[in-house]
């Protein structure tokens, strides 16, 4: 008899063709971690050290988990368990914490988020129900999450990290509808032929479903440009599908209202690149020295180094090319690793390296210039050149999205959607290990953790060195492009 856990119970939620393929055809390779999985884990073990009491281990498996767990309520429970776990017929859950106290016993569901979630009620009813029919009495539920106001002022003080907030009543409202919907999930999980879901926005709400690359593929109707690719279209994507249009290259080319959306739809429909020529007028005056600046930061749940807070942005690693004439690029770059809290090494590091004069490139360069203003605000010290170098900063991003569009870029202006356009070598697909900002995160917090061997932890730090190599190298070649580009505008 396969079980309805908590997680298949929320995937049913999602998407009930989600559950039957957990069930019934689940993904060979499994799930990656990301980095919120692991500051999920770091909030974990930050609450079982403020709140001490008897860890149930689920590295046996979920049934000796659940063993365990009626073992120790046979015994007596405990006044405080982490992670038990509890069976009821075909469902089973796995708490975060529970308690047994002057509030009778109190059912906490732990997360590393900054407040409530709509999702997290069913999530916390679900245990509830299971819990409850497992014979454990739960009077009271609460939903335990980081305080963003939180600032790690003393080293290993975490007092006041984690405020609880009183979910008792939402969730026993929220106790019919989960019982309705476990009997319609066990359905589904039972049944031998896949459920007949269309894709939608439940694809990626709340989050991204594991298996819409198989649905795509398997519905032969998602086309390769979709009207769902027009930037800030949610009214006119919804009229154009209420229209019978779900792909772009169908739509009537005066259907289009919008100056943007008919730019899209042109270079889609032929082929042919936008490009507006007067957009870059202002790239094509500046003089050399020119510099193109990318930091890569780390958002820790848990804050790690004394004056931040909750997911701010702490820069660990930056990479800068100089372009000293056209002819000559340097290019130089720092990553902290030993000592990642001490921000001076790699400001200074910049500074001596980063022209004294001239405009830096970046691409979305607000991101660069809260890393430099919050740097400066930590290194008085420094803090007048830090300050001069992000009011020097030039931001690429809206010079291409008012000058460039390509078929190819599917709607998006990102780097990476932007430079296999104009570059195929510069695809990022063709790096390793370190594609994009999520995996250079892990990446970073695997070496931090002094958990991997020598090998491992010399290609992961390679890795990081040419992922955020990449991406100022990219703004070289990306500026030259758009400096010396002939200019083609399909659209008056």
């Amino acid at each position: 008899m396969t079980w309805l856990t908590k997680s298949g119970f929320l995937a049913g939620l999602q998407c009930e063709k989600r559950l039957w393929f957990d069930v019934h055809a689940p993904l060979e390779d499994g799930l990656s971690e990301s980095t919120a999985l692991l500051h999920g884990r770091a909030v974990d073990e930050r609450v079982r050290r403020l709140i001490p009491g008897t860890v149930i281990s689920c590295d046996q498996g979920l049934p000796a988990a659940i063993a365990e767990t009626a073992r120790l309520i046979r015994c007596g429970a405990p006044p405080v368990m982490h992670q038990p776990a509890f069976r009821a017929g075909d469902l089973a859950a796995v708490a975060d914490v529970l308690e047994t106290g002057a509030f009778g016993v109190t059912l906490t569901e732990v997360k590393a988020s900054t407040g409530l979630r709509p999702e997290y009620l069913p999530d916390a009813a679900f245990q509830a129900l299971v819990i409850r029919r497992a014979g454990c009495p739960v009077d009271r539920v609460l939903l335990k999450h980081v305080d963003r106001s939180f600032e790690l002022r003393t080293e290993g003080d975490y007092d006041g990290l984690l405020v609880d907030e009183d979910l008792t009543g939402e969730v026993e409202q929220c106790l019919p509808g989960v019982e309705e919907a476990v009997t319609r999930l066990r359905q589904v999980m039972a049944a031998t032929t896949c459920p007949a879901t269309a894709m939608g926005e439940h694809c990626t709400v709340p989050r991204a479903c594991p298996f819409i690359e198989r649905c795509s593929a398997a519905s032969g109707t998602c086309p390769d440009y979709p009207v769902t690719l027009l930037p800030r279209a949610g009214r006119t994507v919804q009229a154009l599908r209420a229209e019978g249009y779900g792909d772009l290259l169908q739509v009537p080319a005066g259907r289009l209202a919008g100056r943007l959306h008919r730019r899209v739809h042109e270079a889609t429909r032929t082929g042919q690149p936008y490009f507006d020529a007067a957009a870059t007028a202002g790239l094509r005056v500046l003089r050399y020295p020119l510099a193109y600046l990318d930091f890569e930061t780390i958002g820790l749940a848990v804050p790690e180094f004394v004056g931040t807070h909750p997911y701010e942005q702490w820069p660990f690693q930056w990479s800068l090319h100089v372009e000293e004439s056209a002819q000559t690029v340097r290019h130089a770059e720092f990553l902290a690793l030993e000592q990642p809290g001490d921000l001076r090494p790699l400001a200074t590091a910049l500074l001596e390296v980063v022209p004294d004069a001239g405009p830096v490139f970046a691409y979305n360069a607000a991101f660069e210039r809260g890393v430099l203003e919050r740097m400066a605000e930590r290194l008085p010290a420094l803090a007048h050149a830090l300050r001069d170098l992000a009011a020097r900063l030039v931001d690429l991003l809206p010079i291409v999205r008012a000058a460039y569009y390509h078929r190819d870029m599917k709607g998006s202006w990102s780097i990476k959607a932007v430079l296999p356009t104009i570059a195929p070598e510069l695809d990022y697909a063709r790096l390793t290990e370190v594609r994009e900002g999520d995996s250079a995160q892990r990446a970073f917090l695997e070496i931090w953790s002094g958990r991997p061997s020598a090998r491992r932890g010399a290609q992961l730090r390679e890795a990081l060195l040419r992922y955020c190599e990449r991406d100022t190298w990219g703004l070289v070649v990306l500026r030259r492009f758009l400096c010396g580009h002939a200019g083609r505008r399909p659209e008056a």
